[in-house]
């Protein structure tokens, strides 16, 4: 019996993300650009200049080229089909951050809190949603135990497109710009958190998240995300590491 992604795509055949190939969300060709961004391992990202505060953060591979594409189809391309896939390349880098001395410390008898980050209110109107909460909610399917995910994050200001910015003016931009709403305290408070973004570029959005996390009285905070990029500022560089 045809389902409804069936009859979706007898008029609206699927096609690469990618290549825009027909026959597969992703063919083949574009599977192995995308494997080519990811790290034999998972790894700890460390960007230069790393801000004060940012928590222990894992990430599944470089957001460059064909990972980088990928995320982008997903989030401002109408490719919200890539959920599951996206989800499979955040698992490992959740689980790792799940899995670390900090979490693992502040877990006795707790579950886990997954907490995506949040895109700009310019952004939510744009795309009509926040794509990373599909993305982490499959993500997190693959971590043992109890895990709730939970965008408990709202923005408290209006802050500048973070495109064009540095490291320190996107760490001033985003500074306190982020909190936890007094209705939800209670499910933060005491609890281990790991902060999700899609790629960390300086490390300020999942350092501004951490923040407003353990002022609501999280008992831990640590960070996973798909992909980070190697940047430049100030002179100074530092890859995935």
């Amino acid at each position: 019996m045809l389902v409804l992604r069936d009859l979706v795509d007898l008029v609206l055949p699927v096609t690469c993300a990618l290549c825009h190939r027909p026959g597969a969300r992703l063919c083949r060709t574009c599977r192995g650009e995308v494997r080519a961004c990811l790290s034999v391992d998972v790894t700890r990202c460390r960007p230069d200049p790393e801000p004060a505060g940012m928590p222990s953060c894992w990430v599944a591979g470089a957001a460059t080229g064909a990972l980088r594409a990928l995320v982008t189809a997903y989030k401002d391309e109408d490719r919200r089909d890539l959920a599951g896939a996206l989800g499979a390349l955040l698992a490992p880098a959740l689980r790792r951050a799940a899995a670390g001395p900090e979490a693992r410390a502040a877990l006795v008898g707790r579950g886990l809190l997954v907490v995506p980050v949040l895109g700009s209110p310019r952004a939510r109107r744009r795309r009509g949603d926040v794509p990373l909460v599909s993305v982490v909610q499959a993500a997190s399917r693959a971590l043992p135990g109890r895990v709730v995910v939970a965008p408990v994050l709202v923005p408290t200001r209006v802050t500048r497109d973070q495109s064009r910015l540095g490291a320190q003016a996107r760490a001033d931009n985003l500074a306190h710009s982020m909190a936890v709403p007094e209705r939800r305290e209670p499910t933060v408070r005491g609890s281990v958190c790991v902060v999700v973004d899609d790629l960390v570029t300086t490390g300020a959005t999942l350092t501004e998240a951490a923040r407003a996390l353990t002022d609501a009285g999280a008992a831990g905070v640590v960070a996973a995300a798909i992909g980070a990029t190697p940047r430049r500022f100030g002179g100074g560089s530092r890859p995935i590491s």
